[in-house]
């Protein structure tokens, strides 16, 4: 295996002068990287094949995908609690029954963590505060009253925050 052809990070190690001094004996002044990179890498095979290694990173990647997967499943399932009112005539669109979701999932949320959060970004805070204060004025005139309302302050865990005061109307 060539390091030149790997992306190398530099590292700084102290050693006693008479251990060096066996090394430079062993590999020559000129020699003492290969000999110190071959003798850790001899170590590192030892301890953790580089096999199991690669299982191990395998391992770590579907953890990360799974957790992703597991994520991202209860806001499908949100929206899947949407009843037929809710998803047709008050939701316009995707993103609106997204919003809708988020909140039926967390129950509040700040417009920066709509936007980042449920619509990964997709709309700027601004857009997603236009988009929840339409939500409301179709809610007001579907059920008479609106479902999302805001509370400035610190209410639980969020500082300026938009509620949801009544999903029994949206769900299902």
């Amino acid at each position: 295996m060539e390091m030149s052809k790997k992306k190398v990070e530099s590292i700084r190690i102290r050693i006693e002068k008479d251990l060096l001094d066996r090394i430079d004996k062993i590999a020559g002044e000129r020699g003492r990287q290969k000999f110190i990179h071959d003798a850790i890498v001899g170590h590192l095979d030892e301890e953790l094949p580089p096999a199991v290694y690669d299982l191990l990173q395998d391992v770590d990647d579907l953890k990360a995908r799974v957790a992703f997967l597991e994520s991202s499943r209860p806001v499908s399932m949100q929206m899947s609690e949407l009843n037929d009112i809710a998803r047709n005539e008050l939701c316009l669109d995707e993103i609106d029954r997204k919003i809708l979701a988020y909140f039926l999932r967390y129950e509040g949320a700040t417009t920066p963590e709509l936007a980042q959060d449920a619509l990964g970004g997709v709309l700027t805070p601004r857009s997603v505060r236009t988009r929840v204060e339409n939500l409301n004025v179709r809610a007001k005139k579907l059920f008479k009253k609106p479902i999302l309302v805001f509370k400035k302050g610190i209410v639980g865990t969020k500082r300026s925050a938009w509620w949801i005061t009544n999903s029994d109307l949206v769900t299902i």
